[in-house]
């Protein structure tokens, strides 16, 4: 009994440890589990599944989020509020995980994360949500956090294409990417197959002219 005992106890220590390093490996990438939340680019992008009132708080004091770009389509009432209280603007866009987000759509998150301006009017039958907007043109300022509900698919998307086309990956690391944000590509399998299959040479310069290709092949 006593060496079983002795196992257990050793088994559990260890198991404690994993998780000790665990947790300290995402804490040293910027990342916070219980959200889902990420550095994309230090100082300019975030992303996160969905944030509570408080997450948000937290994070916008911490890395001075502007803007928030939710893919659920409308933000929760609770968390819109909090964002008006810290002055955050934000954009709703409904998107999916079950397949790419239509062209419109991916072309206005772009713009935003360049920080370009556009004209909400143009995009009035896409934009689901917003606080902040302008009638007329708008630049919408960073830092940025993109969020759907669990940081994985529709945010893991959106920031693989970034990657690929604003910051040179080849699809490979930008796909393995969304693994490490908990992505799955068997439930979600026309996400990950859209950019596995990408040609980023072909796709990119449609939503950034200044694209430059990936010097490494996938």
């Amino acid at each position: 009994m006593k060496v079983k005992r002795r196992i257990l106890l050793v088994a559990l220590g260890l198991a404690a440890l994993a998780a000790a390093g665990y947790f300290l490996d995402l804490a040293l990438q910027h990342r916070q589990p219980f959200v889902n939340f990420g550095e994309v680019v230090p100082g300019k992008i975030y992303r996160s599944g969905q944030v509570r009132p408080r997450d948000l708080e937290s994070i916008a004091q911490k890395y001075g989020v502007k803007t928030v770009i939710c893919l659920r389509g409308e933000e929760d009432k609770e968390t819109k509020e909090s964002a008006q209280r810290l002055g955050i603007k934000l954009v709703g866009l409904s998107l999916t995980a079950k397949h790419p987000p239509a062209p419109k759509q991916l072309k206005l998150i772009m713009q935003i994360l360049s920080e370009k301006p556009f004209q909400p009017a143009e995009y009035s039958d896409i934009i689901k949500d917003q606080l902040g907007l302008a009638q007329s043109e708008v630049k919408l300022p960073g830092p940025f956090l993109v969020h759907c509900a669990m940081g994985s698919d529709r945010t893991g998307y959106i920031i693989a294409v970034y990657r690929i086309c604003f910051q040179g990956w080849s699809t490979y690391p930008a796909r393995f990417e969304m693994l490490r944000y908990y992505h799955l590509p068997r439930r979600f399998p026309h996400l990950w197959q859209d950019l596995k299959t990408m040609r980023p040479d072909q796709f990119c310069p449609q939503i950034n002219p200044g694209y430059k290709p990936a010097a490494a092949k996938d």
